[in-house]
């Protein structure tokens, strides 16, 4: 049963109608199809009672009929028509007992004649508003139900984000957007990237033709990077406002595809012959939010800087590929790539001359390998190639090529000219290999090695390489490293530094560190710092040592008034982040109360060459606090005196290469006489490692040394155990 009303003021015509035929009491309305639409408040009958009564009069051919009700009163069932004497609306007029029943038809009165007029235009009003607004209804349905389907795929493919690479994404992309709008033609294309793709419909030759997708790349794509928005071109007449200067024999929509930025990277298109039905604006919105789904992939799954596939992608395609691969006989190769000395060219010519290299590399890269092969940006100068159906001779060959291309890159920047090479390691792919992970590490493991060999250089993975199984069992520590930071593993010893020269002082200790087996035992430094160093964890345990010797110390303090000074040796890592560990340090000062001048940093000298500048800009800032440092290694580089002079430090510590044979070498014993003579001419303190007897601990101190560590003065022992008192020479 119908219960429209709309906005027909049915009260306020019942309250005119009263003041003009006072007998009227109550009104019930029925529309043409007899269907109960509205009756007064109060009203006691039952519309279900008046509307057979309402079913004979509609049926019948007089226009109004008067019946009596129960308790004398009556109601006169009226028709209202319009001007074609259509039935528009049945009433129901009741009328009080306590008035007499004029004997003449309400419907033959003027009043009520011109009120019932007033009715019916109000309500032919409100049939029409309310049949337009079930039509804006219908179209809003439909809208919704177009947009429920989309967002249906949205989500799929938003599952399928972490299943599937970059261009498996896409061109999945292009088919949901086919199969959404009925169009002759599907356009993607993302210059930087280097990715086009298209879908047709049928054979019509205007759309298997590259004028067309020239046309939208050289003429609509433009035009979407300046407006930023989709555009709609359904005649002659848009082209023509939009200014677009090439023949469009075909209604277009396009969208513009955009990275993390907001700027134009590419188009999504669709195209239909000109005879078809007008794009709207659903169909623009629903081709929006497919384009804005392309860039959320284009951003998620491709590296902004080369437009090569990311890391996250890569390792997709690895999964899939080794998927496919279970069960076949088939050979496949991964390949590791890592631009040589690119810290070099970033020190030099800045990050914008180090940005321009890694896209020369890449483009080489894409350049030299099938369309079927994969290269992708694994890291900030590093790339991943998967050559597919590519046994390991063929896989050399491809990378040797590859190796020569880039070494003829012209790279120049402000006048300075870079030579450039790549250490490239190589794995590989087939039914036996077990995961991503395992053949990420299996290609990263062989560029290590090529890149330990020298520049330019290419390794192939042999599972019996002597130098390879040991970067596997470097691999293997990695784990316990990292599990041993999270559990607080680590432990500190550490061992005296003594003056070789009459008097006394302060005492001063290195800081050594141990790790805690998960039996207990101390594993020494030997077993995990290598694999630390290769695996650049060698930060994280700085940072650590740092703090735990700091706390330490601090208690230390609170036992004897002396207190100590301590030495804590800094990786050649942690020196890549200056500017940080300068204020971690300081930070630490400060929570711990502890006096600068307490604590010196041992650097050594490989390290201190490599990071120069950072070395010495770090040592400055330290130096400001009051801090002091020390040079390890002293006299193993081919230029340490050279390099001296620009590095402000404290102490010398000799090699204890030159130390352990002092007795029996003389050039050994020229080189520790050579060292000592420039720190004192420096004004630097020197130290002797390797003190391993006394003889050897006399034989420096007639040299002139100032200082002696080894086994002979004190051997390493727990950091927090020591017992502090005043320091003495022998």
């Amino acid at each position: 049963m119908s219960t429209f009303n709309g906005n027909v003021h049915f009260n306020n015509f019942l309250t005119l109608l009263r003041d003009y035929c006072p007998a009227v009491c109550g009104l019930m309305v029925f529309d043409r199809e007899v269907n109960f639409v509205w009756k007064n408040e109060g009203s006691k009958i039952d519309p279900a009672r008046i509307r057979p009564l309402m079913q004979v009069l509609s049926d019948g051919d007089t226009d109004d009929e008067i019946i009596e009700l129960e308790q004398g009163e009556f109601s006169e069932l009226v028709k209202l028509k319009n001007e074609f004497g259509e039935v528009v609306l049945l009433l129901s007029l009741y009328m009080s007992k306590d008035e007499k029943v004029q004997q003449e038809s309400i419907l033959q009165q003027k009043s009520f004649v011109l009120l019932s007029e007033l009715l019916l235009a109000d309500y032919q009003q409100s049939v029409a508003l309310a049949s337009k607004e079930d039509e804006l209804n219908h179209m809003t349905d439909e809208l919704t139900r177009r947009y429920e389907e989309l967002n249906l795929v949205y989500k799929a493919e938003d599952q399928a984000m972490n299943i599937y690479h970059g261009r498996e994404l896409l061109r999945q992309l292009v088919m949901n957007t086919s199969r959404f709008l009925n169009v002759d033609i599907i356009y993607l294309y993302i210059g930087g990237k280097n990715i086009a793709m298209h879908k047709f419909r049928g054979d019509n030759p205007v759309f298997q033709s590259e004028t067309l997708f020239q046309c939208l790349r050289e003429s609509i794509q433009p035009l979407l990077e300046v407006e930023k928005t989709s555009l709609v071109v359904n005649h002659i007449e848009d082209a023509i406002a939009l200014g677009i200067k090439c023949d469009l024999p075909f209604k277009l929509v396009a969208s513009p595809l955009v990275n993390i930025d907001n700027d134009v990277i590419g188009l999504l298109a669709i195209g239909s012959q000109n005879f078809a039905v007008d794009f709207s604006n659903s169909d623009r919105n629903l081709l929006d939010v497919m384009a804005k789904k392309a860039s959320k992939i284009a951003q998620s799954h491709f590296d902004p800087l080369t437009g090569l596939e990311n890391s996250h992608s890569f390792e997709l395609i690895l999964k899939d590929l080794l998927k496919q691969s279970v069960g076949l006989e088939v050979h496949h190769a991964i390949a590791n790539v890592d631009i040589d000395r690119m810290a070099v060219v970033n020190d030099i010519s800045g990050r914008e001359a180090g940005d321009l290299l890694i896209k020369k590399v890449g483009q080489t890269l894409a350049g030299m390998v099938r369309t079927r092969d994969v290269v992708a940006r694994i890291g900030s100068d590093k790339f991943g190639i998967l050559l597919e159906n590519c046994d390991l001779p063929t896989a050399k060959t491809v990378m040797k090529k590859i190796s020569y291309a880039v070494s003829s890159i012209d790279m120049e920047w402000e006048g300075e000219s870079h030579e450039v090479s790549v250490s490239i390691g190589i794995a590989p792919v087939n039914a036996q290999s077990q995961s991503v992970t395992s053949l990420l590490n299996a290609a990263e493991t062989a560029r290590n090695v090529s890149k330990e060999r020298g520049r330019n250089s290419i390794h192939v993975l042999d599972l019996e390489d002597s130098e390879l199984l040991q970067r596997k069992e470097q691999i293997r520590w990695v784990g316990r490293i990292q599990s041993a930071l999270r559990d607080d593993r680590f432990m500190l010893h550490a061992q005296m530094i003594q003056p070789l020269k009459a008097g006394a002082g302060k005492p001063h200790y290195e800081i050594l560190v141990r790790m805690q087996d998960e039996d207990g035992s101390a594993i020494p430094p030997g077993m995990f710092l290598p694999a630390a160093e290769s695996f650049y964890l060698m930060s994280s345990i700085d940072y650590w040592v740092i703090n735990r010797a700091f706390e330490e110390l601090a208690q230390l303090n609170q036992q004897s008034e002396q207190g100590c000074q301590i030495s804590i040796n800094l990786s050649g890592q942690s020196l890549n982040d200056p500017a940080g560990l300068a204020a971690y340090i300081e930070n630490k000062l400060e929570e711990y109360r502890l006096a600068a001048g307490d604590i010196c940093f041992e650097i050594t000298e490989s390290a201190a060459i490599a990071n120069i500048e950072d070395a010495r800009v770090f040592i400055e800032q330290l130096h400001a606090l009051g801090c002091e440092f020390s040079l390890d290694d002293f006299g193993t580089g081919l230029s340490s005196f050279s390099y001296l002079k620009n590095l402000r430090v404290d102490y010398l510590k000799i090699d204890g290469g030159f130390v352990r044979d002092i007795l029996k070498d003389a050039v050994s014993e020229s080189m520790v006489g050579a060292i000592n003579q420039v720190g004192q001419a420096m004004q630097l303190k020197t130290v002797a490692e390797f003190v391993e007897n006394d003889a050897i601990r006399q034989k420096l101190a007639n040299i002139g040394v100032d200082y002696g560590q080894g086994y002979a003065i004190d051997k390493p022992s727990p950091f927090r155990e020591i017992h502090l008192g005043e320091v003495k020479t022998a």
